[in-house]
């Protein structure tokens, strides 16, 4: 999810204003490396992370003052890593040159256990239970397989990395995690697989009077566990009420985040350190500034659409669209209507869906499925929209948003939690739980022509944020 050509470290800009006590800022990235070990592509956390590292790093105020960190294999302290690993590790991630998004109109894209499941459908019964299960059974063991020996991996490498940086192969960072007295470290990404980061961060203060920094992006899995996988709403209690009162600063990426931090709060008995700081998303992502030709194509091929670009899952509410999309062909000539496309591929709770998408033939055409999409191919489809669509219930922030509008395309967004604060009063908004409303909405943006021209007029309003913001407002938290 990218913003082409738009420059997010301004090398203009006032630098960093410099701390007194000049700190230095040890950033714990190890969540980035265990996500790309199973996913291709960053998700926007790791994109919104990296995004601040970058800023720190390429600060002049704070030249040699920001380090990163991973975990040590014992899982008791820290390691240092060269921000050069980092870079070229989200580089290989975002690059153009990597597998674009499959396009699914037909179900062609389907992963291969739902097509075989399909075919099961068709055996006698005695067969066909059999069989599911032993697709269900293998389905289960590979992904565990896949899980431990990814993990056996990660072990392995750090064990490796952490051998070389004490002899010093080749490394000019400091071999040993050495903070000094009032260095601060920061916490940006999804550290929340730590079971016992609390006692962490406890021994960091004890041994080396560090200050801690946590950036929270949203509290999902506490405030609506039911969007969520089994046992995660527990594992988010446990880490959270052990980690807040350890905080000398704790950052929202949103107003509504920090009142629900907070509100959270104030119910777990929590003593939080400091006020919550809300710190500004910046309004896209570092990205090359050429267009690929490819993915041009792609989205011109796909004629008049309205995009809506997130991981296809529950909480998201995709299945509002499908329904008002199913009322737009009932009530128009087909050919009148615009695709749907979803950008992003399937997620959490929302297999009752895919069927129904399926089943209806993805609405006779009229839906879309972008699997997996590049960045280039994201960039592509935003600048070529008719509008944007983002009707969730929750968000700790909005990115699509920000992104939609920063291509200069109007965004219809739902009227819950923090997405009214990333459409900045340039949207139109709808709830989330009214069909009909939504549907009214969307019918006018489509079949309203001067509807769309003013929406289009406001977006040229927008003004577009740096993460050099985000970042100058974590070092003056610690000022």
């Amino acid at each position: 999810m990218t913003v082409q050509g738009q420059p997010q470290v301004d090398p203009t800009s006032a630098a960093i204003s410099s701390v007194a006590s000049q700190p230095t800022f040890w950033i714990d990235v190890e969540d980035f490396f265990e996500y790309a070990r199973a996913n291709g592509r960053p998700s926007g956390i790791q994109r919104v992370a990296f995004e601040i590292c970058l800023a720190l790093q390429s600060d002049p105020a704070l030249a040699g003052r920001v380090r990163f960190v991973r975990h040590a294999v014992s899982g008791g302290d820290f390691s240092p890593v060269q921000w050069e690993e980092i870079y070229t590790l989200y580089r290989r991630m975002t690059a153009e040159t990597g597998p674009a998004g499959v396009l699914e109109r037909d179900g062609a894209g389907e992963a291969a256990p739902s097509r075989l499941r399909r075919l099961a459908l068709k055996l006698p019964t005695q067969l066909r239970v059999p069989l599911g299960q032993t697709i269900s059974h293998s389905v289960a063991a590979a992904k565990s397989g896949g899980a431990l020996l990814r993990a056996a991996k990660g072990a392995a490498a750090r064990a490796l990395d952490e051998q070389r940086a004490v002899k010093g192969d080749g490394d000019a960072s400091p071999a040993v995690f050495s903070p000094a007295q009032g260095d601060v470290l920061l916490v940006l990404g999804a550290a929340w697989s730590h079971a016992d980061y609390a006692s962490l961060l406890r021994r960091r203060r004890d041994q080396h009077g560090m200050r801690i920094g946590l950036l929270i992006y949203d509290l999902i899995p506490l405030l609506w566990p039911e969007w969520c996988r089994p046992g995660l709403s527990r594992v988010f209690r446990r880490w959270h009420d052990a980690v807040l009162p350890e905080c000398d600063a704790v950052f929202a990426i949103s107003n509504a985040t920090r009142n629900d931090i907070i509100s959270y709060a104030s119910s777990a008995s929590l003593n939080l350190r400091a006020p919550v700081t809300v710190i500004p998303m910046g309004s896209g992502f570092t990205a090359s500034s050429r267009e690929d030709g490819e993915a041009v194509a792609m989205a011109e091929s796909l004629g008049r659409y309205v995009l809506c670009v997130g991981t296809i899952e529950a909480r998201k509410n995709h299945a509002l669209l499908f329904r008002v999309w199913r009322k737009l062909l009932k009530s128009h000539a087909p050919e009148t209507v615009p695709k749907l496309v979803f950008a992003g591929s399937p997620g959490w709770l929302v297999d009752d869906l895919m069927q129904q998408i399926r089943n209806s033939d993805y609405l006779n055409g009229h839906l879309v499925i972008v699997r997996g999409p590049s960045d280039a191919q994201i960039d592509a489809l935003y600048k070529r929209s008719l509008f944007t669509v983002f009707p969730s219930f929750y968000e700790g922030w909005g990115l699509p948003v920000t992104e939609s509008l920063a291509h200069g395309r109007p965004c219809l967004i739902s009227n819950r939690a923090s997405l009214p604060e990333a459409g900045g009063g340039l949207v139109d908004s709808f709830d989330p739980d009214n069909v009909s409303e939504a549907f009214q909405v969307i019918e006018r943006m489509i079949f309203e022509p001067e509807m769309l021209a003013q929406a289009e007029a406001v977006v040229t309003r927008f003004k577009p944020v740096l993460w050099n913001d985000a970042a100058q407002r974590i070092v003056t938290a610690f000022a």
